[in-house]
């Protein structure tokens, strides 16, 4: 591994890998924040006295502010050195996630979640440029899937673990968000002592206001919008609905406890899986073929998800787990292919968040009402509609080798 822009110092392989250490560890913290709520569906709703309608605005919640941020947080990314980067983006998540543990109304909950979501968008423009700024591009697609494996890991801790905390050792939910306070300032720290503070993304001062050029040549490129809105559609099915998928799983008869223990192998599946099919990408010198097996693959098993029994539910762990779970690392690793400068990634990045959380705010609201009113069979036909849209979208992407 080494550095890959020309103008900006060159690191030694031992401070590479510490450097890259540093982003698995906030990674990983970020993954307790991201999935928190996973495991407590059921105890906010019933603490707070709600419905899965409302539990929708929670659900998308984090992603309101990065529509609004996201695109000049990527130009920021830019401008900052990653320590001060970092250290907003962190600190402002922390204190989001503080406001939820101390949250006595739903309101305020839905507030502190917010300010999570602007915290922890900035910090992943960091850790995700950084990834591509540090690795050499022939292993891109291997190093964006381990990131991007990192920080689905915790999704089996407090799917698991969270769960069993809760039903069976009676901790409450806002004791475990106070939690997750502590372990961010901890990675906070970590960072801060293996990342160079005079390190920036790209190697350049670009000032924070994007020139003319810059914001057309990034806004013009099609094959961004592609995997945007395509990234977009795989999160819905993957992560907006993950959300619900415990529950939906105690609707076929599957006791809370074990239907967490169940979901959480996909994930672990998924992680293999994200591997896997990273070096397979490298080695094949293609993302965008596994991408579209992945959307078509993916549309299949949801569907199959609906028919299946509850005694059977273990065909639906299996086949998610595995090639619909390499979509996000193919999207990660394709910045690099999109940008027409290095300068770019963080802009190529922050307009595809953008267009994921504007999808995940209008649909993941929408998801709770069409589960409320329709049920969970018809909410996942349409899930799996969108990855067939997704699989399209991948095809037109053609620049994307």
């Amino acid at each position: 591994m080494s550095t890959t822009v020309d103008d900006k110092p060159q690191y030694s392989k031992l401070r590479v890998g510490l450097m890259l250490g540093a982003v698995i560890m906030l990674l990983l913290v970020k993954g307790f924040g991201n999935f928190k709520f996973l495991p407590m569906q059921t105890a906010i709703m019933d603490f707070y006295n709600i419905q899965e309608s409302a539990y929708g605005y929670l659900n998308t919640a984090s992603h309101w502010v990065t529509v609004l941020c996201m695109v000049p947080f990527g130009f920021l990314v830019r401008k900052f050195r990653c320590n001060v980067s970092i250290i907003l983006g962190i600190g402002v998540a922390a204190f989001g996630i503080f406001l939820q543990s101390i949250a006595g109304s739903f309101i305020m909950l839905i507030i502190g979640r917010v300010i999570e979501g602007a915290g922890t968008g900035f910090a992943n423009l960091v850790t995700g440029a950084l990834t591509l700024t540090l690795v050499d591009k022939k292993h891109v697609s291997f190093w964006s899937c381990v990131m991007i494996m990192v920080g689905v890991l915790p999704q089996i801790v407090m799917a698991k673990g969270g769960t069993a905390l809760m039903v069976n050792s009676g901790i409450h939910f806002q004791t475990l968000f106070k939690i997750i306070v502590i372990i961010y300032l901890c990675a906070l720290a970590l960072w801060l002592i293996l990342v160079p503070f005079s390190l920036k993304i790209t190697g350049i001062g670009s000032a924070a206001k994007p020139t003319r050029e810059q914001t057309i040549r990034v806004i013009k490129n099609k094959n961004n919008w592609y995997v945007s809105i395509a990234n977009m559609l795989f999160g819905l099915a993957a992560t907006t609905f993950a959300s619900y998928i415990i529950r939906y799983l105690t609707t076929k008869g599957i006791e809370q406890t074990r239907a967490a223990t169940i979901y959480s192998y996909t994930t672990i599946l998924g992680l293999i899986s994200m591997l896997i099919f990273g070096w397979l990408s490298d080695k094949l010198h293609t993302k965008r073929k596994i991408a579209i097996m992945s959307f078509f693959s993916g549309a299949g098993i949801l569907v199959l998800l609906t028919l299946l029994p509850s005694s059977l539910i273990w065909i639906y762990i299996a086949l998610w787990g595995t090639l619909p779970r390499s979509i996000a690392g193919m999207a990660g690793s394709s910045a690099a292919d999109i940008a027409e400068l290095p300068a770019d990634i963080p802009i190529v990045n922050s307009i595809k968040t953008t267009i994921s959380n504007v999808g995940s705010i209008i649909f993941g609201i929408l998801i709770g009402y069409e589960i409320q009113y329709f049920g969970y069979n018809v909410t996942i036909i349409l899930l799996a509609c969108g990855m067939v849209i997704g699989g399209i979208l991948w095809i037109l992407a053609k620049k994307i080798p």
